[in-house]
């Protein structure tokens, strides 16, 4: 196995070739790339909310008017920051940094952030310039 910080290059690497090998190869646009890109992330996102997140944590407690009141206005970054340095509660910081990604971007998606279509990258600067826009349900009056 490739050292950590291999991977995470790699995985970079590829992340940036996929639009552009998608198109060489079938005609496939950049954007339709990646928006599959992001569903991938999105759909590990949710299978490891199931698979950890869950032990603790329901999906309504994730997609609530508190939650969203809580990170509506924040940046991505703060949101997983607070993943990654806390959760699993019995082994904080134990995933891996795609893996805190795809769980971000997933709980972006479940609760109906506008963009949440495209993939959550992992450069921090990147990560902090997405602000969080969670609408919020009728029964909160606003």
């Amino acid at each position: 196995m490739l050292p950590r910080r291999y991977r995470f290059a790699l995985a970079g690497v590829m992340s940036a070739a996929i639009p552009c090998l998608a198109t060489a190869q079938g005609g496939v646009s950049a954007a339709d790339s990646i928006a599959a890109v992001a569903a991938r992330q999105m759909d590990l996102g949710q299978q490891w909310f199931q698979a950890t997140c869950v032990q603790c944590h329901a999906v309504g407690a994730v997609t609530n008017d508190d939650f969203r009141l809580k990170w509506n206005g924040r940046n991505a970054f703060e949101l997983f920051e607070r993943i990654r340095s806390t959760m699993p509660q019995s082994s904080p910081g134990s995933l891996t940094r795609g893996t805190y990604l795809a769980i971000v971007a997933y709980l972006m998606k479940l609760n109906g952030m506008p963009g949440a279509g495209r993939p959550v990258v992992g450069d921090s600067t990147a990560l902090a310039s997405v602000r969080l826009q969670f609408p919020l349900s009728s029964t909160t009056g606003r």
